[in-house]
């Protein structure tokens, strides 16, 4: 089971690269990060309609974070949410109704719990916790 999918992780770790440095083109995030090419693009693409990067004119198509955000509150649950849309850990903890073991199962109730504690350490742990230097 992976809670963060590798778009995800691949986002957070471009935005990391890029609000630590100037900008770059998608070719030198691929070959920095060890991202495929086309994913690389895929993933900026998303994250430029987001408005988390920049995308600059000349040369190669230049990249860059937008410097309007602050790294400091922007979250992992908030980047997961904008790129995936919100996730639950199983349909009954987003729809308790659509189980035919509710209200009896009590399975749900704890569910619930690892969602609430999934999304908590997600919304604490901010951008600026994820950068790193090369």
């Amino acid at each position: 089971m992976n809670i963060i999918s590798r778009e995800i992780d691949y986002a957070i770790r471009i935005l990391s690269l890029l609000s630590n440095i100037e900008s770059a083109t998608v070719e030198e995030i691929s070959k920095i990060l060890y991202i495929p090419k086309p994913f690389a693009h895929k993933i900026v693409n998303k994250l430029v309609k987001k408005g988390y990067l920049v995308s600059m004119q000349g040369r190669g198509g230049y990249i860059g974070f937008n410097k309007d955000l602050d790294t400091n509150k922007i979250s992992v649950l908030d980047i997961m949410r904008d790129l995936d849309g919100y996730k639950h850990v199983n349909l009954c903890t987003d729809d308790p109704g659509a189980c035919e073991l509710n209200p009896y199962c009590s399975f749900t109730y704890h569910l619930q719990k690892l969602e609430l504690c999934i999304n908590k350490a997600l919304d604490s742990l901010k951008l600026k916790d994820t950068i790193f230097r090369i």
